[in-house]
């Protein structure tokens, strides 16, 4: 089996492995369902957001009024306990009432004595003292705070309520309260967020979790942990307001997405037209790097490439003396692709290997009929910086000894200035030295331009320089340039390089450089890179 045909056989393989259809698809997909994905996450959770901030300004409010509520009544009982101290019992009567009459919140105010009995109402007088009822009697005269009772009911108010009890002073026990539930909620009514849905609550909570009063549907379980309950979405008040009472509410999930869908009939277009920019721009972008990564396969094992051949010239004599050998892709269906878009390419993929050990194939083959026409005719072939900074050379010195024969193949190898190379220079000069055993010579390619450092380009084994082609054309456009192409050219000639000029275009580009001893050069002055049978016609002009 040929070199050539294994090379064939192993980008086949390469190839039939590499499935770049479903990378592609995948991609695609991704990138078009992004944005709607990301639309979707991001409205959700403000949703949830906006309606947590909902029921946390109402139970802002709930506790605020809770907590007003709470003050005046304490305010209340406590002056009640200052004027009822010296009254008799119709003018205790009289006040209470006007305390009642004063605050719509207050539905009954009365009287405890020492011995535990209702003496006063401001419900009116009463024949003989009343005992507490079951409420009442949980009453502590020993606590000097405002204390919380309830709900239920008294002896005289037979309506289900709140007591708001305080101890008393002199022959008084305790003054008390009676509060309407419904009061500690109604103000919610007129908030206009205050719709919590079909299971959303507000609930007034003791910490020993009595319920006060409640607003929605309210769980049966009151001692719910308010991080793990079946409701979706529970906010409470922080820690416990004033007297021991915490305000909690929840509402569920499907509750407070309830816009959301509305929300996504308005957006979704937009995020579909986005969806569908990205996805085109996204193919567009795979067709012109997966896809020539996928085509350089296959264009590699179909044998698509050929070698173009530009003209070296002496610039003394302006004959003919070595040519570059330059890689050109001839697809079956966009042309010829020119290097400058499928290198870089070939680069990243490491196909840029295969493609440099058929190039230096075709060359050596090309040369057996160029050297029969001009004698020492020499071919520089391009060698990457990421073959050369591996060392695995070991192919290409078997392609040159296979194909030379017993005859060493005149082959320059161009190398472009690289960080990495300095990085790697002890393996770059063993693998530089091992191909000039097989008489092969060295360039720096576009020098100038790259990455120069002088003392490692001293401990290579060089006998080339390349001017780039930026500073031969600058030549005819200032006196800047033209220091830094003599510059570069006393360099080269330091060094006891011999130079070479790139891209030469023009009459007055050319004698400036001869003049300034610059012994070869290439460029459309002479020709073109041609195919190796325009080559050998141009080869034969030339020496007419």
């Amino acid at each position: 089996m040929t070199p050539h045909n294994a090379i064939h056989q192993r980008t086949r393989r390469l190839l039939n492995a590499f499935d770049i259809n479903h990378s592609s698809v995948f991609w695609v997909v991704f990138v078009s369902t992004l944005p709607t994905v990301i639309l979707l996450f991001i409205s959700y959770f403000q949703a949830i957001a906006l309606a947590k901030a909902d029921l946390d300004n109402i139970i802002k409010i709930a506790t605020s009024e809770t907590n007003q509520l709470l003050e005046d009544a304490e305010v209340t009982l406590r002056r009640s306990n200052l004027d009822l101290q010296t009254a008799d019992n119709q003018t205790a009567v009289n006040l209470l009432r006007r305390k009642i009459y004063n605050d719509f919140r207050f539905r009954e105010a009365g009287i405890i004595n020492k011995q535990g009995f209702i003496t006063v109402s401001s419900l009116g007088l009463l024949d003989k003292p009343i005992p507490e009822s079951q409420t009442m009697a949980q009453f502590d005269p020993k606590n000097p705070e405002l204390q919380i009772l309830g709900p239920g009911k008294t002896r005289l108010m037979q309506e289900k309520s709140i007591v708001f009890i305080l101890q008393g002073s002199g022959r008084i026990g305790g003054t008390y309260l009676l509060v309407d539930p419904a009061i500690l909620t109604y103000f919610l009514k007129v908030i206009p967020s205050q719709d919590l849905g079909e299971h959303g609550f507000i609930s007034l909570v003791t910490t020993d979790q009595r319920l006060l009063s409640s607003m929605g549907t309210a769980p049966d379980d009151l001692s719910f942990d308010l991080q793990n309950s079946s409701l979706d979405t529970i906010r409470s008040s922080k820690n416990t307001i004033n007297r021991n009472i915490k305000i909690v509410g929840g509402i569920s999930r499907s509750w407070a997405l309830r816009y959301w869908l509305q929300n996504l009939l308005v957006s979704a277009p937009l995020t579909i037209f986005i969806s569908g920019i990205l996805s085109y721009l996204f193919v567009r972008q795979l067709r012109r790097v997966n896809g020539l990564d996928y085509e350089l396969k296959r264009g590699l094992a179909e044998n698509e490439f050929e070698v173009h051949y530009q003209p070296i010239v002496d610039l003394k004599t302006r004959q003919c003396i070595g040519s570059e050998a330059l890689l050109r892709w001839r697809h079956p269906q966009r042309g010829l692709i020119y290097p400058g878009l499928f290198i870089p390419i070939a680069e990243q993929t490491g196909l840029i290997i295969p493609m440099t050990e058929w190039l230096l194939e075709q060359v050596i083959q090309d040369q057996i009929l160029l050297s029969k026409r001009i004698s020492n005719f020499y071919t520089s072939v391009n060698l990457s910086p990421t073959q050369l900074n591996t060392g695995d050379v070991e192919r290409l010195i078997q392609i040159m000894r296979a194909k030379s024969q017993d005859s060493r193949a005149m082959i320059t190898f161009e190398i472009t200035e690289n960080k990495l190379i300095e990085e790697q220079v002890q393996v770059v000069q063993d693998a530089i030295a091992r191909l000039k055993q097989l008489g092969s010579r060295f360039a720096i390619d576009d020098f100038g331009t790259g990455y120069s450092n002088i003392a490692y380009l001293q401990k290579l084994d060089l006998d080339q320089l390349k001017l780039d082609q930026l500073f031969v054309k600058g030549i005819e456009h200032g006196s800047t340039v033209i220091q830094i192409v003599d510059s570069l050219i006393d360099f080269g000639n330091r060094l006891g390089l011999t130079l070479i000029a790139e891209g030469i275009e023009t009459e007055a580009q050319y004698q400036y450089l001869k003049d300034r001893g610059v012994r070869y050069g290439q460029g459309w002055l002479f020709s073109r890179p041609l195919p190796l049978g325009d080559f050998e016609q141009f080869l034969q002009s030339s020496e007419t």
